[in-house]
C-alpha cells in the first residue's frame, strides 16, 4: 500500500472519529425532570423516616445505664449504683483536655516498624521524630525488668506511642471485695490486630500487639473522647450495690509529666443497647434532620401551588 494511500485512510478515520455521535454528544440520553408530587413524597418520606430514627434511638437511649468517676490523681473510686445494670456492661476510660489531632503528634509514628518490620535508622529519623531512640523516651528504661540500651532505636518509636505511658492504667473491678473479670480481648479493630505485630519483644518497651496499645494508636479528632477498655460479662448489678475499682498505672509512667500536662482522667460504665450507648445526640441529629426535610417538603408543595396559580 502506498505512503498516500494510507493517508487517505488515515485521514477518513480521523474525520469518522470527529463526526462521531459520541464526539458531537449525539448519543441518546434521558433527563429526569422530578415532578412535584415525586419531589414533596422524597423530602416527606425522608423526613419521617430519620425523625422516625431518631425518636426510636432516643427512645433506646432512654434505657441505658450508665456511671462515671473522675479519677485523676487518685488510685481508688467507688461506684454507687442506683438503677439496675444488667447485660455486657462497656468499661471506657474518657480523656478531657488531650489533643491527638495534632499535626505532630500525628506524624510522628512508624507504620512499617508498627507492622513488624526491621527498619533503618534513618528511617526511623525520618518517620518518628523526636522519639527515635529508647533515651528518647525520658522514661526509666528498666523499669519494667527488661534491659534496653539507651542507644538502641525505640519500638515502637514516635509521638503516638510514647504517649501510651500515660494512659496505659489497669482497672482492676470488685463488688463486695469479689473480683470481677473485665474481658478486654477484642476491643481494638481487626484491621490493626491483623496488622500490628511486635518486632523483638526482648528489645521493646512495650507490647506493641497489646490490644489496650492498639485502641491508644487510633486518634480521636476531639480533645474529649473516651476509648474502650473492656466488657463486663455475665453481670448483673442491682441497685444499691457499690464498685469498687482500683487504679494502677504501667511501669515507666510519670506522674510529675501527668500533673503538668492539666489532662483529666475519667472511668465510665455503661450498659449498651442495639444502637450503642447513649447516643441521645446521634437520636437530636437524626430528629433535626427529619423535621428539616419535612418542612422542605411543606415549603416546595405551597410554592409549587402559589406558582401554579399565578399561571392560570
Amino acid at each position: 500500500m502506498s505512503r498516500n494511500k494510507k493517508e487517505e485512510i488515515d485521514y477518513e478515520e480521523y474525520e469518522n472519529l470527529k463526526n462521531s455521535r459520541f464526539k458531537q454528544q449525539r448519543l441518546p440520553g434521558m433527563r429526569l425532570l422530578p415532578s412535584m408530587f415525586n419531589a414533596v413524597s422524597y423530602f416527606l418520606s425522608v423526613g419521617i423516616l430519620f425523625a422516625g430514627i431518631g425518636v426510636a434511638i432516643f427512645i433506646f437511649s432512654e434505657d441505658v445505664v450508665s456511671y462515671h468517676e473522675n479519677y485523676t490523681n487518685k488510685t481508688r473510686v467507688t461506684f454507687n449504683i442506683t438503677k439496675k445494670m444488667a447485660g455486657d456492661i462497656m468499661v471506657y476510660y474518657k480523656i478531657d483536655y488531650y489533643y491527638q489531632n495534632n499535626r505532630r503528634y500525628l506524624s510522628s509514628i512508624s507504620y512499617d516498624q508498627l507492622s513488624g518490620k526491621n527498619i533503618s535508622l534513618d528511617e526511623i529519623k525520618k518517620d518518628c521524630s523526636p522519639i527515635i531512640k529508647n533515651k528518647d523516651l525520658n522514661i526509666s528504661l528498666n523499669s519494667s525488668g527488661k534491659n534496653l540500651d539507651e542507644n538502641d532505636i525505640a519500638i515502637p518509636c514516635g509521638l503516638m506511642a510514647r504517649s501510651f505511658i500515660l494512659f496505659n492504667d489497669t482497672y482492676n473491678f470488685s463488688i463486695n471485695g469479689e473480683p470481677i473479670y473485665i474481658n478486654d480481648t477484642n476491643i481494638s479493630r481487626k484491621y490493626d490486630r491483623d496488622h500490628y505485630h511486635n518486632v523483638n519483644l526482648s528489645k521493646q518497651w512495650t507490647n506493641i500487639e497489646d490490644e489496650h496499645f492498639l485502641v491508644w494508636m487510633r486518634p480521636s479528632p476531639l480533645s474529649n473522647f473516651t476509648k474502650l477498655y473492656g466488657r463486663i460479662e455475665g453481670y448483673n448489678f442491682s441497685a444499691g450495690s457499690h464498685i469498687d475499682v482500683e487504679i494502677s498505672h504501667g511501669p515507666y509512667y510519670k506522674e510529675d509529666e501527668f500533673i503538668l500536662s492539666n489532662i483529666s482522667k475519667t472511668i465510665y460504665i455503661t450498659t449498651v443497647n442495639n444502637f450503642g450507648g447513649n447516643n441521645k445526640r446521634l437520636a437530636l441529629s437524626y430528629f433535626i434532620f427529619g423535621i428539616i426535610c419535612i418542612i422542605l417538603g411543606i415549603i416546595f408543595f405551597f410554592a409549587f401551588q402559589v406558582h401554579n396559580r399565578k399561571d392560570k
